[in-house]
């Protein structure tokens, strides 16, 4: 059954993320309806539900909290994305930022669906209180990295058509600079003290354990070191000199890359990191 049930998880996800992607994308054509905005929130929430749900029957299937290989935290950090989003949304709506989220969320479920195992792992994962902290903390990280990445993409985009004087459906659409700046700063702000937790947590459970080889000069810590102390600066921007918004907002995008390059790595040269020796 749960085998079934994860599959049937697994497939449906990606197509609602897309579908979702589709109906925050009517917003650049001007919609507006109450019954439309109504039916938008009620499938992001039953969709984000639906995405809990596949976790809660991974866990049980493993007798406790389940393992996250790469591919699946891939799908953990889609969660926790539109999670966080569904929350800024409450605050304030955002239909167009929306409709981008939604298709980044359906990239990272498609391929976590394609790349990662469609079945029910009987391994059990982490049971202590210390790697659940540090598996959690690191994919909230994670989530507000991808955010604070796809406004500053948003940044810079809009930035572009007022300065082209283009100003069209995306331009109406759009918060305004200041907003998009400073929720890619929060975003931002997010990500660096999640990683910072999370990573050194994750070191101190090396050190008990006792880990043969694990270093400060690992290639996955430094890169994790790497990709916080780069958030840092962004999360801070609006104090340091000479790091304006649009830099930021680059910084953001490239640190988004950048972390998904390092968990792309870590999947396919898994020996690179030291958690391939838990």
């Amino acid at each position: 059954m749960n085998h079934e049930l994860i599959q049937a998880l697994a497939v449906a996800l990606p197509s609602l993320y897309l579908f979702l992607g589709v109906l925050y994308g009517m917003s650049f054509a001007g919609d507006r309806e109450p019954p439309i905005q109504r039916a938008r929130r009620a499938l992001m929430l039953s969709t984000i539900a639906l995405h809990a749900c596949l976790f809660i029957v991974l866990g049980d299937a493993s007798g406790g909290f389940p393992r996250l290989d790469v591919w699946l935290s891939f799908s953990a950090v889609c969660l926790v994305m539109v999670a966080l989003f569904s929350l800024v949304t409450l605050l304030q709506p955002q239909p167009t930022v929306a409709a981008i989220v939604f298709i980044a969320a359906f990239l990272l479920q498609l391929t976590s669906g394609m790349f990662g195992p469609l079945r029910a792992l009987t391994e059990r994962g982490p049971s202590s209180v210390t790697t659940v902290m540090h598996v959690l903390t690191v994919v909230l990280a994670s989530a507000a990295v991808m955010l604070s990445g796809l406004y500053g993409f948003l940044y810079l985009l809009l930035f572009r058509q007022m300065r082209r004087q283009t100003f069209g459906a995306l331009f109406r659409q759009l918060p305004d600079l200041r907003q998009l700046a400073r929720m890619t700063r929060l975003s931002a702000l997010t990500g660096f003290l999640g990683l910072l937790l999370g990573v050194n947590v994750g070191i101190g459970m090396a050190h008990s354990r006792g880990v043969e080889g694990f270093g400060y000069t690992d290639s996955f810590v430094l890169s994790m070191f790497a990709i916080c102390f780069h958030f840092g600066l962004i999360a801070f921007s609006k104090r340091i000199p000479g790091i304006t918004a649009s830099r930021a907002s680059w910084a953001a995008v490239g640190g988004l890359t950048l972390l998904l390059g390092a968990l792309v790595a870590s999947a396919l040269v898994p020996e690179a990191s030291f958690h391939s020796l838990d």
